[in-house]
Parts: structure tokens; sequence; C-alpha cells
């Protein structure tokens, strides 16, 4: 197994994965479900998504240099992405551009309740990205602290991508995407961190879909300890695991853990948002308690990060996910010890679900270090209590 880092002290980030143009459409007639079966005045919401993308903005707007490694095709989607990024601060010196080929997007139609109807992805132009293209980026890592890597580009060009980034001893996480593509992260040698939810995970493994059991609020089911125990283990997976539970927040799995670093944030903690962001009012507050769980049997340390009020509305899931691994990449890549980073990441995810969009613009450079000096009981939106 290759060496344990648990720190990576370079705000660097290179992202490879997905750069996409999402199209939402909905009726106006807030009343109207399912298919209309004819064309109804509404809106058409335009945005820069992919699961790639939406990482490097989330980690650019917390502070971190990113550059981004995807593909676009030679059009003028293409050419807004780039320039999209440009304005963000987000380096496209690694962006290949496909002669003839298409920019991915994204497009679904909504009802007037905000369901999906159908939609349709056309995500050829990842498939056009080979591992020679990549080469020249990954043979020189100097100055980079962190590879993220999503499941939008292929198993050949994510194996080129883990294999000299471990040469050069930059730790290498991986974004599942979906159930679709998260088997393209099975590869020869294991990633630093991934980060799937529960299917994902099994897919990983290459284990049947098999829901995750529902019991008390208060208690995770062995089921869900033994699969991350095995994925962690002599044929692992990944070193870390990094697996969301959506309203019951996420558990952090490792192979070697920190214990100073893991005594240090187990207990209760309260963030007051409003007093770390701008304009987040009305965002309510975040409660955590970080317990350390003990699963029998097993050689791995466990962290669940639980959240104690769930959410009983949001505006807008979309991103969540990708901010909670973006956050978290972020605060690892300025030297946070990995059960910490975790921490960032929940906030930021916390922040997405009350936008709407992938990425909520209210991330700033600074907001790192006021959730430190939170987390250090030195500033004023936090209130903590050990167990």
């Amino acid at each position: 197994m290759a060496e344990q880092k648990t720190t990576a002290g370079c705000g660097n980030l290179l992202v490879c994965g997905g750069a996409v143009v999402d199209c939402i459409v909905r009726p106006f007639d807030g009343s109207q479900r399912g298919a209309s079966r004819t064309s109804m005045p509404g809106q058409a919401r335009i945005s820069h998504g992919g699961v790639g993308r939406n990482i490097a903005e989330v980690a650019t707007r917390l502070g971190a240099s990113v550059r981004l490694l995807s593909t676009v095709g030679s059009d003028e989607p293409g050419n807004q992405l780039l320039h999209h990024c440009r304005e963000l601060g987000i380096g496209v010196q690694d962006v290949v551009p496909i002669a003839d080929g298409r920019t991915a997007t994204y497009t679904a139609l909504l009802d007037g309740g905000g369901e999906l109807v159908g939609a349709v992805a056309d995500m050829a132009v990842f498939d056009a990205l080979r591992p020679e293209d990549v080469r020249a980026t990954c043979c020189n890592l100097e100055g980079v602290g962190l590879l993220v890597c999503d499941a939008n580009l292929s198993s050949d060009v994510l194996q080129e991508v883990l294999q000299r980034a471990r040469d050069a001893r930059v730790p290498v996480w991986f974004e599942p995407v979906s159930v679709a593509k998260a088997g393209r992260g099975r590869l020869q040698q294991p990633w630093h961190l991934a980060a799937p939810n529960w299917d994902e995970l099994l897919c990983l493994m290459g284990l049947p879909q098999t829901p995750l059991s529902t019991g008390k609020a208060e208690v995770l089911p062995a089921q869900l300890f033994e699969a991350m125990g095995e994925a962690l283990g002599p044929s692992a997976l990944a070193d870390n695991l990094l697996v969301s539970l959506g309203p019951r927040g996420c558990v952090l799995g490792s192979s070697v853990s920190s214990s100073s670093s893991t005594s240090s944030i187990v207990g209760n903690l309260e963030i007051n948002v409003a007093n770390l962001v701008e304009g987040a009012k009305d965002v309510p507050p975040l409660a955590i308690d970080v317990q350390k769980v003990h699963a029998e049997g097993s050689k791995s340390s466990f962290l669940w990060y639980r959240l104690l009020r769930p959410l009983e509305s949001v505006t807008d899931v979309t991103g969540a996910g990708d901010a909670l691994l973006a956050g978290t990449a972020a605060a690892f890549a300025a030297g946070w010890v990995l059960e910490e980073a975790v921490l960032a990441g929940l906030l930021a995810a916390h922040l997405t679900l009350f936008v709407e969009g992938g990425v909520a613009p209210s991330l700033h450079a600074s907001l790192l270090g006021k959730l430190r000096a939170e987390l250090a009981g030195s500033g004023p939106g936090a209130r903590r209590s050990r167990l």
C-alpha cells in the first residue's frame, strides 16, 4: 500500500474531470405536473457545471490555486466554458479542445413542481480524451499538492493520472459521479481517497445494489462499516473513504489515521454560518456530532460526521456532493489534516443547499481561515463540547 499522507500542505490543486453546460427548463405554471405534451411558457436556466468543473470552482472560491484538466468541443459552448473558468481564476491551459467535437451538455425538463420529466446528457466528448493527452500534464506535477479526478474520464485516462501522480508522490482523490460511471474507478492501485455514496461504493466494489438499512437515527448499520472495511482492506480500493449519507452526514474511513487529529475534533460542534459568510443570514446553523465509531473485526478507523439537525427543506441539492469533496480538498491542500478538512467540506455543502445551481457564490477565500478560528474556539460562531 502507498505511504499514507494525512496533509498535503500545498494550496495547488489539479482537477481532472468533466466540464459541462447545463440547461434546466421549467414552466412558469407551478401547478403543472408530468409531461405537458405541448409547449408552455417557462424559463431556461443555463449554467456551467460538470463534477470536475464544479469542484474546481468551489476550491477556487475557497482560495486554492486550481488548474482544470478536461476536454471541450471546438464550439461556442466550449468557448463560453473556458471564458467563465478564466474569469473565476481557474487555470484552463490543460483543457484539451476536440476538433469537430461537441462540448458536453446536460439538458433537463422539469415540471411545474420541480420534478424531473426527462433529461438528455451528451457527454461523448469525454470519450475522446486519451491517456497520451494527459501524460504531458501529469509528467510535471511540481507544485501540485493534490489531484482530484472524476469518473467522467475513462478508466484508461484515470489509470494514467493515478500512476503518474503516485510516481510523483502526489495524493489523488476520486469522485465516482454516478452508479453508471463509478466502476471506472476500480484500478490497479488504490486512490488516496474515494468519495462515493452508498450505491456508488457497492458499484466500486463490484457488489450487487442493496439498500442501506435504516434504523435508529443515532446508529449506523453494520453493513456500512463492513463494506467500508473491505474497501480499505488488503485489496484496497482507497486508503481513505468519504462516504456521503445525505441527511445523516458522512463517514470518513481510513486505513491509517492520526489519533491526535481525531481526538481534537470528536464532539458536538455548531457553526453559526451567518457569522462566517456575508449574505447567509437565512442559512441555518450547521450542527454536527463527530463520533469515533468502532467496527468490530475491522482494523480501519471510522469517524461519523452526524448531522444533528437534518434540514426539512432546501433550495437545491445540485452540487452539494461536489462541494463536500471540493471543500475537503481545498482545506486538505492548504495543510489541514484530513479529519478536520471534512468539516470544511460539510460547511461548503451546507451553503450549496441554499442556492440555485451547483456552486454557492458566497464561498470566499477567507472562509477556511475563519472556520479554522471557529474550530480552535477563538471565533464567535462555533460552540462545541467534547464527548
